[in-house]
């Protein structure tokens, strides 16, 4: 099976596949009998892509998770598998979402379907409590995480970042003067604030923690999403989340004071919880994070791209000027 064609015919193979037959054959035998299967695509992906699969069973309707890749991941299967012991179940205030099994010969992750709201949404349209309250549970979350899970997977070191920012920035040598100028100082700049860096520990990192990937289950926040799972400075997770955060804020101008309200009470909450200088390493991961979210805005198709990529070089530029 290949993902790398997302067209209707990948998907349509990728759905053939995965047969009631070989989920009854795969799945625990409390969900079974697994009959009149429904499947919903819920994001597409080059190399991935995730859909809900669906059937009635004898107490209600039965809902998983599956997620297809285009080459083998059963190391987000065995990470999950990890964290869930350790302290993430789904009895837990804190968790992830079960990993049920994975499928070696269709590259298939299945896993719990968590219900909740996303965090974006609770700030983006919730009262001020809700605001704090999401900001909160997003950095007891990562503060638990970064606590309890042991460190697995690649790891993510400054070199390794570094590396990404060259990539990241030659995305913009044909582009116009001013936009690769401000991509080099960027460039420059982060390459320069290396040497103010703290010497960190390595902790479990989620690798894109963000309020987009944390569901609100009535009495459980979850964080979704661990297809980047790795090893990293405990300030690249927080700085994720503060710079997504941000970049809501330019898609979304008049939401801009409840998304500083939140980042403020988040990182606040993040700082009291853990160990102080925490501070110290963040503008370095923020401007990263930003030059990372411009070279993603380099698509020529799009008319606005331009000012988006300009608009998070210039957020990098004035994080490491000013910090957060």
């Amino acid at each position: 099976m290949s993902l790398r064609n997302t067209g209707p015919l990948a998907l349509a193979a990728i759905l053939n596949l995965v047969t009631a037959q070989t989920l009854g054959r795969v799945l625990p035998e409390h969900w079974r009998p697994i009959r009149n299967v429904h499947f919903q695509i819920l994001r597409r992906h080059r190399t991935r892509c995730t859909f809900e699969i669906s059937w009635p069973g004898a107490d209600g309707q039965r809902v998983v998770i599956g997620k297809a890749y285009a080459t083998d991941r059963e190391d987000v299967y065995r990470a999950m598998a990890t964290i869930w012991r350790v302290g993430f179940a789904s009895d837990e205030a804190f968790s992830i979402p079960q990993p049920i099994t994975y499928v070696p010969e269709l590259k298939l992750l299945l896993q719990e379907k968590v219900h909740g709201p996303r965090a974006k949404d609770g700030v983006l349209t919730g009262t001020e409590r809700d605001r704090l309250e999401v900001a909160e549970r997003c950095a007891h979350w990562l503060a638990r995480f970064q606590a309890m899970a042991a460190p697995e997977g690649q790891a993510y070191r400054v070199n390794d970042v570094l590396d990404s920012v060259n990539e990241w920035s030659r995305a913009f040598g044909a582009a116009d003067e001013l936009l690769a100028d401000k991509a080099t100082r960027l460039r420059e700049q982060l390459e320069a604030a290396v040497r103010g860096l703290r010497p960190t520990e390595l902790c479990a990192g989620h690798g894109h923690y963000s309020i987009g990937q944390v569901l609100l289950a009535h009495d459980r926040t979850v964080t979704v999403d661990w297809d980047g799972h790795d090893m990293a400075d405990p300030c690249r997770d927080v700085a994720t989340f503060v710079v997504d955060l941000r970049r809501i804020g330019a898609k979304n101008p008049g939401a801009i004071p409840a998304l500083d309200q939140t980042l403020d009470r988040f990182l606040a909450t993040y700082c009291s919880l853990k160990r102080s200088g925490i501070r110290a390493n963040l503008p370095f991961y923020a401007a990263a994070r930003c030059l990372r979210l411009a070279h993603k805005d380099v698509d020529h198709r799009k008319a606005d791209w331009a000012k988006r990529a300009a608009a998070m070089l210039d957020e990098g530029l004035r994080v490491l000027e000013r910090g957060l």
